[in-house]
């Protein structure tokens, strides 16, 4: 009983939601937020936010510089990938001329990303292009069962100019002993009357080898 009622509490203040399958086949775009391991590792962690005074290693989101387009994402609301780079060139490469364009209404969906045990940090690149509003982080976490499991990551409030984002994180709890998964992918919507923002070049901390 004591257990039970524990994890109750665990779930609730993690800000959890189960979803059955039917939505994982639906709101999930198409499949992409697939079962077990992880569609992408990327191989080469790298220090990208060291010049902010962050020395953690993060890894890149597949498709996470929206270079290739929308490859790897699903977007919807009328989310898409638009010129214009974010200003730092936290890949490295200074040829990066694209982004992601989150209007009002959108959302978008990234593939899944490997997992690892312990604590975890997701940054990227952001700027606000409305007068006021945040960008909402979701944390999916698909399970074999077929569940998918939806976790609040945090709320990001930009400004007008190209910022990295703080080391957001999910509190309380451990994404990965909820559902015994090692996969993970990200939700980003706007939040608030007429938001819109821009962002570029998403990482996650700690990388995991394949």
């Amino acid at each position: 009983m004591a257990a039970t009622v524990a994890k109750r509490v665990l779930l609730g203040l993690c800000g959890v939601a189960i979803i059955a399958s039917a939505f994982h086949a639906a709101g999930a775009k198409a499949g992409l937020l697939g079962t077990g391991g992880a569609s992408y590792c990327d191989p080469a962690a790298t220090q990208a936010f060291a010049p902010f005074g962050d020395s953690s290693y993060y890894a890149r989101l597949y498709n996470g510089d929206f270079e290739d387009g929308g490859l790897g994402w699903a977007f919807s609301g009328g989310a898409r990938v638009v010129p214009g780079n974010e200003p730092y060139y936290l890949t490295g490469t200074r040829s990066d001329n694209r982004s992601l364009y989150l209007p009002a209404g959108s959302s978008a969906y990234s593939s899944t990303v490997c997992f690892a045990l312990g604590d975890w940090h997701l940054r990227f690149v952001a700027k606000r292009l409305s007068s006021s509003g945040g960008l909402h982080v979701q944390v999916v976490v698909p399970s074999a069962l077929g569940l998918v499991t939806v976790l609040d990551g945090g709320t990001v409030y930009g400004n007008g100019s190209w910022a990295p984002s703080p080391r957001m994180e999910l509190l309380l709890c451990n994404v990965t002993s909820l559902l015994g998964t090692n996969a993970v992918a990200f939700r980003f919507t706007p939040v608030g009357s007429g938001t819109a923002y821009q962002i570029d070049d998403v990482y996650l901390d700690p990388w995991k080898s394949t």
